[in-house]
């Protein structure tokens, strides 16, 4: 792999971090029903971790000599029931989840300094993201015990 072909893959991962922050400030600011205070806290928390992957995956494409991507990859802007809101973050979590341990593989065994930082980068991206994952996951499931998935919900706008 090249330093290129990995800083375009860093800037990928960088555009759904982007995401992951849009998409937690809005579901601060949108979210209504039950719990909406809780959950309002938990996500603008959940919003500063976000911008805080967002400058450590800028910082590590500016290391390996590229251009930090100021692109964010598409998200749901209009949700406002808690258990849709968790369901799609969940999803969004675990996906990222799944391409960090992708990039793990495909920097397995290269040897340079930078692609050793590389893979030792997104094994803690790797245990973020699925640590919030699992956490979510539990939060979707007393919501599906409390109110079920009945919210009536309009999904036509995306930013």
């Amino acid at each position: 792999m090249t330093k290129d072909e990995l800083v375009t893959l860093v800037n990928e991962d960088l555009k759904n971090e982007r995401k992951h922050l849009a998409m937690y400030l809005q579901a601060g600011v949108m979210v209504q029903g039950l719990h909406r205070p809780e959950l309002r806290e938990f996500f603008l928390e959940e919003a500063g971790d976000e911008l805080k992957h967002c400058q450590q995956f800028a910082d590590l494409v500016v290391r390996l000599g590229g251009t930090p991507t100021t692109e964010v990859n598409e998200y749901p802007a209009d949700l406002v029931c808690p258990v849709q809101i968790l369901q799609y973050i969940r999803d969004m979590e675990l996906e990222v989840a799944e391409n960090y341990a992708e990039r793990l593989r495909q920097t397995e065994g290269l040897d340079t300094a930078d692609v050793a930082f590389c893979h030792v980068f997104y094994e803690g991206q790797l245990e973020d993201s699925w640590a919030t994952a699992r956490e979510v996951e539990q939060l979707v499931k007393k919501y599906d015990h409390e109110q079920g998935t009945s919210c009536q919900q309009n999904t036509n706008t995306r930013a």
